[in-house]
């Protein structure tokens, strides 16, 4: 066979098997497309917004129901025991079809941990903290949390002295449980169901207020932990950062920006009043050579960010760098201060060139 005859047949044995490889293209799908109709749109519209009103009534007659009872326990640190122990009942005996008698055992062997006035104490500040919780919820604008932040600040004020009530600094500096009970006392055969536990000073107050009410006893019983959900809040009575970060603070850039040194300055007093109350001198002393700085460093770092009295702040970052070469953070904060510095720093004018003379070189 010439080579002119055999190249056509050889090209198409060779194309045969391809082809018969190769999938046939699908045909393209057309996009699809919902169109609603201005009527269509306006119906669904109407019955999202009635849909909308169900979820905000139902959520109220929950937090109404609890509101009512939780303002009853208010009243005193024995009325917080009271519904406690309701609550306490509710959730652990009587939803899991127990016996009174059973309540009653559990109740006998803790007597003494439930007599506790650190213990009823603590409840009483976390019924406190949850009602204060809940009424945020349902506030959406931040000049509406004017009188939340008010009373939180004022209740983490009141947490603090409980606190610092609940220990005692001998001369030695140790810190002690002011009746000597040994620190943590979350334990007692599940009679100090308020959270935290571990050997802390003031094992009661410390132990309860670490504890999210979005958990406590008082929320499980009246089911409120899925309807605890706002973001910005901190859920934690007793964490001093969390309630200025996302309570405090977003109120005052907000609605009053020039107060925020002040406020940082409160938040610092808070978190040095803490430690203090817990901690033994020397090991006051260790944190605070650390803390305090970095804390300083911190404040004036958010102002510069949030434009806050820039110019005094970065002075004020300045000095800190200036005053302890020694910390641990000393390079980072060089590094991050002249990085800040570039970025608020007007760009340098450009310099004209000079035109030389018609007729020189």
């Amino acid at each position: 066979m010439k080579l002119t005859q055999l190249l056509p047949l050889l090209a198409l044995m060779l194309a045969s098997p391809v082809s018969a490889q190769t999938p046939a293209a699908e045909p393209e799908k057309p996009e699809s497309k919902v169109i609603l109709t201005p009527a269509q749109t306006e119906h669904i519209l109407k019955e999202l917004e009635k849909v909308e009103a169900q979820i905000g009534k139902g959520r109220g007659s929950v937090f109404g129901a609890a509101m009512a009872k939780f303002r009853e326990g208010m009243a005193s640190p024995a009325a917080a025991l009271a519904l406690y122990l309701d609550c306490y009942k509710l959730e652990h005996f009587d939803r899991k079809n127990l016996k009174q008698t059973d309540f009653m055992d559990w109740r006998n062997r803790n007597e003494a941990s439930l007599k506790d006035d650190d213990f009823k104490h603590a409840l009483w500040l976390q019924l406190e903290y949850l009602v204060l919780t809940i009424q945020a919820q349902e506030i959406d604008e931040p000049k509406k949390m004017a009188p939340i932040v008010t009373s939180v600040q004022a209740f983490l004020a009141k947490a603090i002295t409980a606190v610092q009530g609940a220990t005692t600094h001998s001369a030695s500096g140790a810190v002690t449980d002011k009746d000597a009970k040994g620190g943590g006392q979350g334990g007692g055969g599940g009679g100090r169901r308020g959270g935290g536990g571990g050997n802390v000073p003031a094992g009661d107050i410390m132990g309860t207020l670490r504890q999210s009410v979005a958990s406590s006893e008082f929320a499980k019983a009246y089911s409120l932990e899925d309807f605890l959900k706002r973001k910005e809040w901190e859920y934690q009575p007793l964490n001093v950062r969390g309630i200025y970060s996302n309570i405090v603070f977003p109120y005052y850039l907000a609605e009053k920006p020039t107060d925020l040194p002040a406020q940082w300055d409160s938040r610092m007093n808070a978190e040095v009043a803490m430690q203090k109350a817990i901690k033994s001198e020397t090991e006051f002393n260790e944190f605070f050579k650390d803390a305090g700085p970095r804390m300083i460093w911190e404040k004036n770092n958010y102002l510069v960010q949030n434009n806050v009295t820039p110019v005094i702040a970065l002075a004020d970052m300045l000095k800190v760098i200036q005053t302890y070469p020694s910390h641990p953070d000393a390079l980072s904060w060089l590094k991050e201060f002249r990085e800040l510095v570039k970025e608020v720093s007007e760009p340098a004018a450009e310099t004209a060139p000079v035109e030389k003379p018609v007729g020189t070189q």
